[in-house]
């Protein structure tokens, strides 16, 4: 059987050579701006979840209360929390099929 003979390539030839499609990015003044690209057909484009925040009124507002739930329970009140174990029994009581 005769043996093949695979080209060689010098990796000191191609270091610092990348393969972008540059047509991804667009110029602007400062330099590079990454132009996302967004071909995913599955998921519209104007998909929201409803989770936000979408002000920063909104995500301070959370982190308030977030941090009044956070001194109840350092000063010993736990209503406002859960333990791992309740929380994974009410997931599989509300979606079977993650069991």
């Amino acid at each position: 059987m005769e043996e093949k003979e695979y080209p060689t390539f010098d990796e000191e030839e191609n270091v610092g050579k990348v393969n972008e499609p540059v047509v991804e990015y667009k110029a602007t003044g400062s330099g590079y701006e990454g132009a996302v690209v967004d071909d995913d057909p599955i998921m519209s484009d104007d998909y929201d979840p409803g989770i936000g925040p979408y002000t920063m009124e909104e995500l301070n507002a959370r982190i308030d209360e977030a941090e009044v739930f956070i001194e109840k329970a350092e000063k010993g009140d736990w209503s406002d929390w859960v333990s791992s174990e309740e929380m994974t029994t009410r997931l599989y009581q509300q979606f079977p099929w993650l069991r």
